[in-house]
């Protein structure tokens, strides 16, 4: 800052005076310059929550060590999202089938939510429900990258 600052100041000997209320000026724009650049690089490098859009005509299947179905637990299940696009002759909703087997191959959990989306993240996360209401939320665990799940039909998963 001190190397710019003598740059602005010591610009022209001539004019001394003169060049130092200009050269005071340049500094005060360059210095202004600097802190635009650096607050609008500070501004959209937030850590904002990421966004999707909802998944259509889609099968997801994952493994779920502990799952959580209405207050009741299971653990070692493999869970199946398949998203269904409306077809606009019988229905015009959005649905979503999740089906539920344990390790045995025995259905636990069968249902076709409608006017549900599917909404799967970068991080492995996935999200079923309404905008702002999800019904289905699984996970994985940060220690051990098992997946764990959630399943709140009527009062939703916060």
């Amino acid at each position: 800052m001190a190397i710019v600052c003598a740059f602005f100041v010591t610009k022209n000997k001539k004019n001394m005076g003169v060049m130092n209320l200009k050269g005071v000026r340049e500094l005060g724009k360059f210095v202004f310059l600097i802190t635009m650049f650096l607050t609008a690089t500070f501004a959209f490098a937030q850590n904002e929550p990421e966004t999707t859009k909802p998944l259509t005509d889609m099968e997801v299947i994952r493994k779920v060590a502990v799952l959580d179905i209405e207050g009741k637990m299971y653990e070692n299940v493999t869970i199946s999202f398949k998203s269904i696009t409306p077809d606009y002759f019988i229905t015009d909703k959005y649905r979503v089938k999740v089906k539920v087997v344990d390790r045995d191959g025995k259905s636990i959990y069968k249902k076709t939510l409608k006017n549900a989306f599917l909404y799967v993240f970068s991080n492995g996360q996935i999200q079923v429900g309404k905008p702002n209401f999800n019904q289905i939320l699984v996970t994985k665990t940060e220690l051990t990258d098992d997946n764990i799940g959630v399943i709140r039909e009527k009062e939703g998963v916060y």
